[in-house]
């Protein structure tokens, strides 16, 4: 009778979990000491509203509101009621002026789209826009 001989097998143990385990704990802490070096702003250098002074005489602005009645699209300069094609012109008297956008919550982007479009136009990159709410 020949001598029995077991299987050859590797008995040395799997270090991939391992491994893995490790470079989730290193990344972990590396997280961690980044937020942990972090410094905090002081909230007394931060630009409060109730800090901010108000000029005595604001800058010239072009204002121009468009506001969705039941029926059409309305379009303001100032008070004045316009069509949309005359934007560009109340934009051109006073190129060095920028131009306040005022629009009322339920106008369409598409809308908002063409009278920035109209205002490039005129000749002004600067435009501060804003949404108000129309009271019923």
């Amino acid at each position: 009778m020949s001598k029995y001989k077991p299987p050859e097998s590797n008995d040395s143990p799997d270090l991939t979990p391992m491994i893995d385990v490790v470079f989730l704990l290193i990344v972990f802490f590396m997280v961690v000491a980044q937020q942990m070096s972090e410094q905090y702003v002081p909230m007394e250098n931060l630009a409060i509203a109730s800090n901010a002074q108000v000029p005595e005489q604001p800058p010239p602005r072009t204002i121009i509101s468009i506001v969705q009645s039941e029926v059409d699209t309305l379009y303001y300069w100032g008070e004045q009621l316009i069509d949309e094609s005359s934007i560009t012109d109340a934009v051109k008297r006073h190129p060095d002026w920028s131009v306040l956008l005022r629009v009322s919550e339920d106008i369409t982007l598409s809308t908002i789209d063409d009278a920035f479009q109209l205002i490039a136009a005129g000749g002004v990159s600067k435009v501060i826009f804003t949404v108000f709410q129309v009271k019923q």
